[in-house]
């Protein structure tokens, strides 16, 4: 009895250890599963944003005169979601100025572009970006007006006349940095000087069709499509260079016309232009209004509307101060 009852015991203790080491392993199985599940999502990829600086570019604490340009390299990388939003903001003396807000769709890009120095004293640029998943980045840098900066001279035209598409006896191209008005041949042969052509047509204003005379230039679309290449000026689609001349086309620029027959030097140009408000033409340009504009090549004036017809064979007239 005595020897069975040692088997027993010991077959019994053999069965707890088999029994205990099993529990023991599926705790561990537990617990290893239980972490393993509970492990935190990763982070999710931030898009990216940096300036290059390199020569030819603006670089951080720069100093620069009144109307010089500002050359910004920027690249952006979009590593999880595309790129949806890009953004360029001026900020100064407490206030927060958008100069450049775009939508895309994009994994990412490298983007060249030229603003031009104001008369702030001390401005903090910033460059933003969001993704798809709203997640966003950004890179900024500080530029200083140089104190000595004077404002320049301006070129002065009391009385431009144009011919809309059907005036067979004006000339539709005007070219500011010579005092030029074309026809056809001779713009043709000073591509690179045309900033300005002009026509008629009915735009639609809150639902309601108005006669529009209307400026533009000859870059008007990229793709040289629409009513200006098919109907108006079908040459241009010809041309080899189409300057792109932007219209502030903000209702009140805050330029009444006694600013503008005041403006002897650059000042007002400099500060009534808002690129984020230049678009590529300006509707209804009847008497009296005053449009801000700037150039293929960065010169930056103002249009006082004189006179304008309401047929397409008729005329506009205007005065006009830009940039030398």
């Amino acid at each position: 009895m005595k020897t069975r009852t040692k088997i027993f015991i010991i077959s019994e203790l053999r069965n707890i250890s088999t029994r205990f080491v099993g529990l023991l392993f599926l705790t561990f199985v537990f617990f290893a599963f239980f972490f393993t599940s509970c492990k935190p999502d990763p982070e999710p990829l931030m898009p990216t944003i940096y300036l290059v600086f390199e020569d030819g570019l603006t670089n951080d604490g720069d100093t620069v005169v009144v109307g010089a340009p500002l050359k910004f390299k920027v690249v952006v990388d979009g590593p999880e979601a595309n790129i949806t939003n890009f953004t360029v903001k001026k900020e100064y003396d407490g206030v927060v100025k958008t100069v450049m807000d775009s939508g895309l769709n994009s994994p990412g890009f490298t983007l060249n572009k030229t603003f031009y120095q104001s008369v702030e004293d001390e401005t903090t640029w910033v460059f933003a970006v969001q993704d798809r998943n709203k997640n966003t980045a950004q890179v900024s840098l500080k530029i200083y007006k140089d104190p000595n900066s004077e404002f320049g001279g301006i070129i002065e035209y009391d009385i431009i006349t144009l011919g809309y598409q059907n005036n067979s006896n004006l000339p539709h191209f005007f070219l500011p940095s010579t005092g030029n008005v074309y026809m056809q041949d001779s713009a043709s042969m000073f591509q690179s000087l045309v900033d300005v052509l002009v026509y008629f047509n009915y735009s639609e204003d809150n639902g309601v069709m108005l006669p529009s005379p209307t400026f533009s230039s000859p870059g008007e679309e990229i793709s040289a499509t629409g009513e200006l290449y098919e109907d108006y000026y079908p040459y241009i689609t010809d041309w080899t260079t189409r300057n792109y001349t932007k219209w502030d086309i903000r209702a009140d620029n805050g330029v009444s016309a006694a600013d503008f027959d005041n403006a002897h030097n650059d000042s007002l140009l400099i500060v009534s232009y808002d690129d984020v408000w230049g678009k590529k033409k300006y509707k209804w340009s009847n008497a009296g209004t005053i449009i801000p504009f700037m150039t293929a090549d960065g010169k930056k004036g103002i249009v006082k509307v004189l006179d304008a017809d309401h047929t397409d064979d008729g005329q506009i007239s205007f005065s006009m101060k830009i940039q030398l």
